[in-house]
């Protein structure tokens, strides 16, 4: 829709592509400020409106209602995500009938703009079909006389009609804020009225002939064309023209027929393969032509009936018009309409329905649409289990309408009937999202525009950007209030103050990461948290929370219809597949910068490692991040390694009390990552200070890395093999997580000696085997009982590795250190006792065995007891090396 000044007030019906335009105008617009968006149809689609509209429609800042009718609305619980976490989706019961208006309000404290028309919350009714909608806007010092209207049926609608928890609140709010916005304007367009069947029947609400003309389209009429007639009867028309569409127009030809025989009108056949979907009945006297379009059909319980009488729940509109809205078509005789065929008409569902579920202090309070006469079963499935994963909570006994369970259920959980036959054969009502009422008042995003959006790779462009977003972080603590004691940072953390208080529950952690974001922005926050980044920068958080059964991560902020057709639509989806890899950040380059920046970034990481201890989870771990791509973009000369110990204290402060379960998977392997870079510059064997940086922040972090996730590892690791080559390859990092969780020394020690060149290699669970051409085994066997020196026992073998001397054996127990030197034919026992801090490892570093003590045990050329004894523990009947292969 072009912007062509201030729209009118009331713009006429027309084949507006669908309500998505209007949101999408209202988003671009900048403004942010809408407060509520509401959506009332007879099918709800909830997973299209997810996909297609819900992102768009919080960026507006609206918080967010859909309602649909209960006996029609089924979901597919896999393309529902969001339900009951960040918007409300509710459903309608108005008994026998249906709940049938087609109805859109975006309103917030200075403007609104409402769409009411014929097309449902669906991918047909707001693409495929062709619908027709009029659109009326509140604003400046105007406002339609029929909004004052439309408020006052939003006020009595839940008078009328049962709803999930939640709806109703949300049908007042919308109606107080127009009532609001309606009062402070001055009315225009008198002549357009609202009418629908909540008091009265809305034929009763047309005016009476006669006319010149009445000319009529619907999708639906009754089997009978009874509607069809009392409406003809009304308007006493000159002239009468009926459209209809051959094979998709529910109507009963002969019926039909011979009511347009009988008043000599004529039938339009509309041939356009696109299905009608608009609802029209238009009259025209004196010059003047007048319109009804919304969503009453051709039917009596459409147009005859009021609500609560066996009436549908209708809404419609009267506009006029300067031109016809019939469809063009061919004229045809009334003898080839008394032959359609009768279309089949869907049954209605008369299982166990379920209105809603919302969380309450206690467990679930579910809702029926209608109290059944039977007991049934109620099931849940948790919204992060597999959505065929149901387990049953509780029991509904018959004649009840609300009933509660003790069972905890997250938002977005899906809730079941079931009902069994005298068989025992279930049969599965519709399914329901338990809903969160706090959490869909939220308004996800408020002040867009305040929002930080810098990326990532913004930050290596300018320093000057790089250090006032580390002044942002270092000042952002005064405005977050400090946690109990139980929520703040361990004393493995020196130095550590209060943290923000990190939310257990669902809604509690989604709000808080939109705290988060307040303060550094989306996309540093996705960096943080291992989420792509989408070519948008605000999606809200909850399409960053996983669930096991999907490992999707939708960006629905920028989708759109528009006017667009089906195929331009999908073009234009292509266009922005294809464009992802463009939009996808890059790894900066320090290298090429001058000597004066790169000593900028460097003092930028040991400024953030110094914060991190004080900082939140999120936080903590963009500093991890953007350490290793601080060092991988070059900051540091190759010769430096001082980062080594930057990155360890990051490490170290990374863990803490408050870090919540939820997101073990990125922590854990955010930490692999980061420890895979350390170790691979600490040597095994030497206890140098990498080798410390690493032990310790190994230590640290342990027991985080069994959550690592290889998918967020790739994530971590993505762009750092440039600097860091294969070292950081995901197979290669869940390795090295592997051995710092199984902590075995052996395995460590086989490494150790392989970067010492030895060839080395275990035989079972106590000894290694190094294989070679040595002068003096005993010292390589020592050298290899010191790289396990820690544990417990441990023996180890030099050899050729042929059954041929010479060869020796070091056994290690502390603080017994057992050898067994063969280089003469007769093998020589010796029993030395370690004290103090010397070890194995010492003494190998000294090359003898000089400075350990000496234990006597008679002549050298026998086993002693002690030797005998540790020999058996280690499984030996001998102390003779295996004949190895390797």
């Amino acid at each position: 829709m072009p912007d062509t000044g201030p729209a009118p007030a009331v713009e006429a019906p027309s084949a507006l592509a669908s309500p998505l335009t209007l949101i999408l105008e209202e988003e671009r617009s900048g403004r942010h400020e809408l407060e509520e968006a509401l959506f009332l149809s007879f099918t709800a689609d909830f997973g299209f409106f997810e996909e297609i509209a819900l992102g768009v429609t919080q960026a507006t800042g609206a918080r967010v209602t859909v309602v649909g009718d209960v006996t029609v609305t089924r979901n597919d619980p896999r393309s529902v995500r969001r339900a009951g976490r960040s918007y409300l989706a509710g459903l309608a019961y108005v008994g026998g009938p249906v709940f049938h208006p087609k109805l859109m309000v975006l309103a917030g404290p200075e403007h609104a703009t409402i769409a009411l028309g014929s097309g449902n919350t669906t991918l047909a009714g707001w693409q495929a079909n062709a619908e027709l909608w009029t659109v009326l806007r509140v604003g400046g010092d105007r406002s339609p006389a029929a909004v004052a209207d439309l408020s006052a049926w939003l006020h009595d609608l839940p008078e009328k009609a049962r709803f999930s928890a939640g709806v109703p609140q949300a049908l007042r709010r919308v109606a107080k804020l127009l009532d609001r916005l309606h009062r402070d304007r001055a009315p225009v367009n008198r002549h357009v009225r609202i009418v629908h069947s909540l008091h009265s029947p809305i034929i009763d609400q047309l005016p009476r002939g006669p006319v010149d003309e009445l000319a009529v389209f619907a999708p639906f009429h009754d089997p009978h064309a009874h509607a069809l007639r009392q409406l003809v009867n009304r308007f006493r028309p000159n002239r009468l023209t009926l459209a209809y569409q051959p094979g998709l127009t529910d109507l009963h030809g002969p019926s039909v027929a011979e009511l347009v025989r009988e008043h000599g009108g004529r039938i339009i056949s509309d041939n356009e393969k696109r299905y009608r979907h608009g609802k029209l009945v238009e009259w025209a006297k004196g010059g003047e032509r007048w319109a009804l379009t919304g969503s009453p059909n051709l039917s009596a319980a459409a147009l005859l009936l009021p609500q609560g009488r066996g009436g549908n729940c209708e809404l419609g509109l009267i506009v006029p018009r300067s031109t016809t809205l019939l469809p063009e078509g061919s004229e045809e005789p009334a003898t080839q309409l008394r032959a359609a065929p009768a279309l089949p008409r869907p049954r209605a569902d008369g299982g166990p329905l379920l209105l809603g579920a919302v969380r309450m202090a206690d467990g679930l309070e579910v809702s029926l649409a209608r109290p059944l006469t039977y007991a049934t079963r109620l099931d849940l499935s948790a919204a992060a289990a597999p959505p065929e994963t149901w387990e049953p909570v509780g029991d509904v006994p018959p004649g009840e309408a609300i009933v509660t369970v003790t069972a905890p259920a997250d938002a977005g959980s899906r809730v079941r009937l079931v009902a069994f036959d005298d068989a025992g054969v279930p049969s599965f009502g519709n399914t329901v999202f338990v809903v969160d009422a706090d959490r869909v008042l939220r308004r996800v995003v408020p002040g867009q525009s305040r929002v930080p959006a810098t990326r990532p790779p913004d930050l290596f462009e300018d320093p000057r950007l790089a250090e006032r977003f580390l002044g942002d972080l270092e000042t952002l603590r005064t405005a977050l209030s400090p946690a109990p004691a139980a929520a703040t940072a361990t004393g493995r953390v020196p130095g550590a103050d209060a943290k923000t208080r990190v939310p257990d529950d669902e809604g509690g952690w989604e709000s808080y990461l939109d705290e988060c974001a307040g303060r550094i922005g989306h996309p540093l926050v996705r960096f943080a948290l291992g989420v792509p980044l989408p070519s948008g920068t605000d999606t809200p958080f909850q399409d960053l929370l996983t669930v096991t059964w999907d490992e999707r991560f939708a960006d629905d902020v920028e989708a759109a219809l528009d006017e667009d057709g089906t195929e331009e639509v999908a073009a234009e989806q292509d266009a922005e597949a294809s464009g992802t890899a463009a939009n996808a950040p890059s790894l900066p380059d320090l290298r090429r910068a001058e000597q004066q920046v790169r000593r900028r970034y460097r003092r930028w990481v040991e400024r953030l490692v110094a914060l991190a201890p004080r900082l939140d989870p999120p936080e903590r771990m963009l500093v991890v991040r953007l350490t290793l791509w601080t060092v991988a973009a070059g900051a540091w000369p190759p010769s430096d390694t001082s980062w080594l110990h930057l990155l360890s204290a990051s490490l170290r402060a990374l863990v803490g009390r408050d870090l919540p379960d939820r997101i073990e998977p990125q922590v854990g392997s955010l930490a692999s990552v980061a420890l895979t870079v350390l170790r691979s510059h600490a040597p095994r064997y030497e206890v140098t200070s990498e080798t410390l940086a690493f032990n310790e922040a190994s230590a640290a972090v342990g027991h985080l890395l069994p959550a690592a996730n290889p998918t967020y590892v790739a994530e971590y690791a993505s762009l750092l093999e440039e600097a860091f080559g294969p070292t950081v390859h995901p197979e290669s990092v869940l390795a090295v997580a592997a051995d710092v969780v199984q902590d075995d020394p052996l395995d460590d020690a086989v490494s150790a000696l392989a970067e010492k060149g030895r060839d080395a290699h275990r035989h079972g669970k106590l000894l290694l085997h190094v294989t070679g051409r040595f002068n003096n085994p005993g010292l390589v066997a020592l050298e290899a009982v010191g790289a396990a020196e820690d544990a417990p026992l441990i023996g180890a073998w030099a050899s050729n590795g042929a059954d041929s001397s010479p060869w020796a054996l070091v056994v290690w127990r502390r603080p017994d250190l057992i050898v067994v030197d063969a280089r003469r034919p007769v093998p020589l026992w010796r029993h030395h006792r370690l004290a103090g801090l010397v070890g194995p490892r010492a003494l190998a570093a000294q090359r003898g065995f000089e400075s350990a003590v000496s234990v006597p045990h008679g002549p050298r050329n026998r086993p002693f007891d002690l030797a005998r004894k540790v020999l058996a523990e280690l499984g030996l009947s001998g102390p003779h090396p295996p004949v190895c292969g390797r």
